[in-house]
C-alpha cells in the first residue's frame, strides 16, 4: 500500500546562535506577488488597482485578461500593468496540472510512500517548465528591464523563484538588485512609483528575510553566497557580518566567527543579537569571565529571548 506524506523538513533544534529576524519588507509587495497582495493607502484611490484586486481575487482569468488589456491601453505598459500581467500568468500556474515523478522535484512536494515510509514517487510544482511561469518571468524580465528602480517588481520574481526552489535563479536576480543599488544609491520605488523613503533599510530587512529562509531550511551553502554577495557590496552591514559568523559557527569555525562578532561589536556596541553571540562562543570556549561580561549586559533587554538565555547561562558561569 502507497501512502502520502508533506515533504517540510523544519529545524526543531534550538541554536545559541541568533540571527537578526525583522518584518520582511515583502509582506507588502503590493502587485508584485499574487499571494502576498495588499491594497496600500497609495492605492487606496486608484481605479484600476482596485478593480483589478477584486477581479484577482476572483480568479476569472479571461475577465482579468481582458481589463489589464484595457488599463494597458489606458495608460500604456506601466510597470503596474506588468505587475498585472505577472500575477496574471502567476494565477494561471495554479490550475495547470501537477508534476509526478520519481524523482523528488524543487519546492515543495507530496511524496508517495511505500509500507515501509519510503518515498517511491513525488508529486510536485511542474517549476521551470511551467508554461505560465516562463511568461510570468520573461514578462517581469522586461518591466525589470524598463523600470529597473521599482525594486517590487525584482522582489516579486524573487518570491516567486523561491517558491519553486529555483535558488540560484532567484540568488542571480538579488545580485542585480545589489549591483543596481549601488548605481541608484537605493534610491527606490513601489507600486504606484512611490518613493521608498529609506531605500538602504528596506533593502537590509528584504535581504534579511531571503537569509533567514535559506539558513531556516539549511540552505547552508545559498546562504553564504547571498551573505558574501551582499558584504561585497555592503562590507560593514551588521546584520549580514553578524549572518557570516552565524553560518561560521554552525559549520564548526566558532574562532573566525567570533571575530566576525567581535567586528560588529565594534561597530555597533548595542547590538543585543551580537553580544548573545560573543557570550555564547566565549563560554563554548571556557572564557567563562568574557561569557559573563557580555551575558550581564543582555540581563535588561527587552528581548525576551535573549535575556532568558542570558539568565540561564549565568547561573552555570
Amino acid at each position: 500500500m502507497l501512502y502520502l506524506s508533506f515533504l517540510v523538513q523544519k529545524d526543531t533544534k534550538k541554536w545559541h546562535i541568533f540571527i537578526h529576524r525583522k518584518t520582511d519588507i515583502m509582506k507588502k509587495l503590493g502587485l508584485s506577488i499574487l499571494l502576498l497582495l495588499f491594497v496600500t493607502p497609495l492605492f487606496a484611490q486608484d481605479k484600476h488597482y482596485k478593480d483589478f484586486v477584486q477581479l484577482l481575487n476572483s480568479s476569472d482569468t479571461a475577465t482579468i485578461a481582458s481589463y489589464i488589456k484595457k488599463w494597458e491601453n489606458e495608460k500604456g505598459k506601466t510597470a503596474d500593468v506588468y505587475a498585472a500581467w505577472f500575477n496574471y500568468y502567476i494565477l494561471k500556474k495554479r490550475s495547470e496540472p501537477i508534476l509526478f515523478t520519481s524523482s523528488q522535484p524543487k519546492g515543495e512536494s507530496l511524496a508517495v510512500v511505500d509500507s515501509t515510509s519510503n518515498a517511491v514517487a513525488y508529486f510536485g510544482d511542474l517549476g521551470m517548465h511551467s508554461v505560465n511561469l516562463n511568461l510570468a518571468i520573461k514578462t517581469i524580465d522586461e518591466g525589470i528591464q524598463k523600470y529597473p528602480d521599482r525594486v517590487d517588481l525584482a522582489f516579486g520574481k524573487t518570491r516567486i523563484l523561491f517558491s519553486c526552489g529555483e535558488y540560484d535563479m532567484a540568488l542571480k536576480e538579488l545580485h542585480r538588485v545589489l549591483d543596481r543599488s549601488v548605481e541608484n544609491n537605493n534610491r527606490w520605488k513601489w507600486s504606484g512609483d512611490e518613493a521608498i523613503q529609506d531605500g538602504m533599510t528596506m533593502l537590509t530587512d528584504s535581504y534579511q528575510g531571503y537569509f533567514a529562509e535559506l539558513y531556516d531550511d539549511k540552505l547552508d551553502s545559498l546562504a553564504m553566497a547571498l551573505v558574501d554577495d551582499f558584504l561585497a557590496h555592503y562590507p560593514e552591514s551588521v546584520y549580514f557580518l553578524n549572518n557570516k559568523g552565524a553560518l561560521l559557527a554552525m559549520s564548526g569555525n566558532e574562532k573566525e566567527a567570533l571575530g566576525f562578532f567581535e567586528k560588529i561589536h565594534v561597530i555597533d556596541p548595542s547590538d543585543e543579537i551580537v553580544i548573545s553571540n560573543i557570550a555564547f562562543i566565549n563560554m563554548k570556549f571556557g572564557n567563562k569571565k568574557e561569557a559573563k561580561k557580555y551575558y550581564e549586559k543582555l540581563l535588561g533587554s527587552k528581548n525576551e529571548e535573549l535575556k532568558s538565555v542570558a539568565e540561564e547561562a549565568l547561573k552555570d558561569l
